[in-house]
């Protein structure tokens, strides 16, 4: 007899570590952008620039003074004619935030929806590990970047690559796992994002100060590729393509794609007709993301959904691209590499888990149109915790980010569970490459509020608006969208009891 946990084998759960796995080395590749942005703009030579701290005094005084000099007086800071600050590339500006979101978002966004389409057609396992091939290879030649144009057409490179790791993953999640425990394998598979974030900030920081034969951050893209392409081997010998089946989804779900209720006992008629269904259709691209798009169309609980999502990725973005500038900035002394490792694994990891475990509970007890109830109430808790980050100074500021992330990034696991649950079988990878496209480029584009806000108002009270104020903003939307499921749900019942009286006359 197979080992099970929570009624699925040990190798659906080992599928899924080594999907995390693909995923985690490729949100390193994602983020580590964001953290050697000084050293490679400095290098490569783009964006602000601005007064900083010599790179060899380590004078914490010194590396005070220099913060917000202008040129002038930057160039008179010298102590015994050696000058302690110098004027130099900062690794911000217009153009590192294009460089960290938008150049990435473009294709990333583009390509998801090719291969979303792609997914729903042909073997999900030999694509995903030919993504992770590709980003795994544009993460090395990054690291022999001397321009500006070399850095923009690989990070196209690399957001071609990612692209598929979400919609694919998700698609083979949905077939592997059944209601009862698809919320904790979701969030599993997503706990790539924080390994990948935490380990960018450890490699990103540490690495370039090691600075391996003279290399400095040229060395944290080489090692992030290499891993990739361990793990890509792994995928592709070890993780089988699973059968295209739901064995939760009732025929109307299937046919229509609306948020329903769903019972965790299997329909054997049902299931037998929906797979046999999938395995007659000829493939058509086309076809399938007019069908996809009509679900957005449709349903305006995938619109309200959408929008919230959205605005979530946003305070996640601006927040995630803007972490080592805003250390840099204000407290320039801290380890952030040691901090950021613990604070994105430990409190990222247990809230995405957390959030998986809770949301299959209360679906359990309440039905599966409950399940977004656990966003709007962690993202209003995670909000004022998000604006005490900015309001404290370290080490207390790094602790209450840890709480932060608790709440906060349950986010990620639920949407996906809820993503599987609406859109039915045979477009379920289309319409989350689909979701994910709108969603990206909406928060890669507020993601530019932040050097905006920044010049009129100072970074960190951006901050305050576009990181803490769009998690509440979030939990608002969210709480719309489950009042429309809730109205929607109502809809069905009383056709049904008016359905019911008029055959009984």
């Amino acid at each position: 007899m197979a080992l099970t946990f929570r009624g699925e084998s040990w190798y659906s759960w080992y599928s899924v570590i080594i999907m995390m796995g693909c995923y985690a080395f490729g949100e390193l590749g994602h983020f580590l952008i964001g953290i050697v942005s000084r050293p490679l703009a400095q290098d490569v030579k783009f964006g602000d620039q601005g007064c900083l701290p010599n790179r060899t005094d380590t004078n914490k005084d010194h590396i005070k003074d220099c913060f917000g000099s202008n040129y002038t007086s930057c160039s008179e800071m010298t102590i015994n004619s050696t000058t302690y600050c110098e004027w130099n590339y900062l690794g911000s500006g217009i153009e590192y935030q294009v460089l960290a979101g938008p150049a990435f978002i473009a294709v990333f966004t583009v390509m998801g929806i090719i291969l979303g389409v792609i997914g729903d057609l042909y073997n999900r396992v030999r694509l995903l590990s030919l993504c992770v091939t590709v980003y795994s290879l544009m993460a090395i030649l990054t690291g022999f970047s001397s321009q500006y144009w070399q850095l923009i057409l690989l990070r196209f490179g690399f957001g071609a690559g990612e692209a598929g790791c979400s919609p694919l993953t998700a698609s083979i999640v949905a077939d592997k796992f059944s209601l009862r425990s698809r919320g904790l394998a979701m969030s599993l598979f997503n706990w790539g994002i924080y390994f990948g974030y935490g380990l960018a900030f450890t490699v990103g920081n540490y690495v370039t100060q090691a600075n391996i034969i003279g290399q400095g951050w040229r060395w944290s893209y080489f090692l992030t590729g290499l891993p990739g392409l361990i793990m890509m081997a792994l995928l592709i010998t070890t993780v089988k393509e699973p059968q295209r089946t739901d064995v939760v989804a009732k025929k109307a779900s299937a046919e229509e794609g609306v948020l329903s209720e769903n019972h965790p006992e299997t329909d054997d008629h049902l299931l037998a007709e929906s797979t046999n269904q999938v395995k007659q259709e000829k493939p058509n691209g086309f076809a399938t993301f007019c069908k996809a798009l009509k679900l957005f169309v449709s349903n305006p609980a995938i619109l309200m959904l959408l929008l919230a999502a959205s605005v979530r990725h946003t305070a996640s973005f601006c927040w995630a691209y803007n972490t080592q500038i805003y250390f840099n900035l204000y407290y320039p002394e801290v380890d952030l590499g040691s901090w950021m490792l613990l604070c994105s694994i430990v409190g990222g990891s247990i809230g995405i888990a957390s959030g998986g475990i809770i949301s299959d509970l209360v679906v359990s007890k309440y039905g599966i149109n409950t399940r977004l109830w656990v966003l709007v109430i962690s993202q209003a808790v995670a909000s004022p915790l998000a604006a005490m980050v900015l309001y404290l100074s370290p080490p207390y500021c790094f602790i209450t980010l840890l709480s932060a992330y608790l709440f906060a990034e349950m986010w990620f696991g639920i949407l996906f569970t809820v993503f599987v649950e609406i859109f039915p079988i045979h477009v379920r990878s289309t319409s989350i490459a689909i979701f994910i496209f709108v969603m990206n480029n909406i928060a890669s584009s507020g993601q530019l509020l932040v050097p905006t806000l920044r010049y009129y108002l100072g970074l960190r009270t951006a901050l305050y608006f576009t990181y803490a104020g769009f998690y509440g903003l979030s939990s608002v939307c969210f709480l719309c969208t489950q009042l429309i499921i809730r109205k929607q749900q109502q809809g069905r019942e009383n056709l049904a009891v008016n359905h019911k009286e008029r055959n009984e006359i």
